[in-house]
């Protein structure tokens, strides 16, 4: 198999040999991508084979990588972990789309050659979360605002002001 992602393939042709690809592709060259990162240093992990599924003409991928995005709290960078599966139909109208099982997304043949990039890209973009925030406290003024929010629900408790009281006793 091929260590370098192929710019353009002919989707139809390749289900007909039942091609495989397995490799690594620079995060670099993945430019809508990269707006949204970071870093634009690492490498995504791409598997994917054509073929035929349930009878119809497909394509199954797998996604890995390990992205480093920017935290919406403290604006520092944090990594990102992705893992994401896909399985396209390939479709020639939005009718044929309508009759695809659940278990596929219709992508719509245009033309002979289709380019391998975007395809893979949209699917990063899609797998990513729409907010990323560090799980813990990012930061001094976050750690004691989230303290500040704890004491305020405790003493928000209906409860409170008995268990203030049993504690004096």
């Amino acid at each position: 198999m091929p260590k370098q992602l192929p710019e353009t393939l002919n989707f139809l042709r390749q289900v007909e040999r039942n091609y495989r690809f397995e490799g690594e592709v620079p995060v670099a060259r993945f430019s809508r991508l990269c707006e949204v990162l970071h870093s634009e240093s690492g490498r995504i992990e791409v598997k994917f084979e054509f073929g035929t599924s349930v009878g119809f003409a497909s394509l199954k991928g797998r996604v890995k990588a390990n992205l480093e995005v920017q935290c919406q709290r403290c604006l520092q960078a944090m990594q990102v972990e992705l893992d994401s599966a896909f399985k396209f139909a390939f479709v020639h109208s939005e009718e044929e789309a309508d009759e695809l099982p659940e278990e596929f997304e219709p992508y719509l043949i245009e033309g002979e050659e289709q380019l391998m990039l975007p395809v893979l890209e949209d699917e990063i973009l899609l797998s990513l979360p729409m907010v990323t925030m560090h799980e813990q406290p990012c930061s001094a003024f976050m750690s004691a605002h989230e303290e500040q929010v704890k004491a305020s629900k405790e003493a928000a408790h209906p409860f409170a002001a008995l268990k203030g009281l049993k504690k004096s006793n």
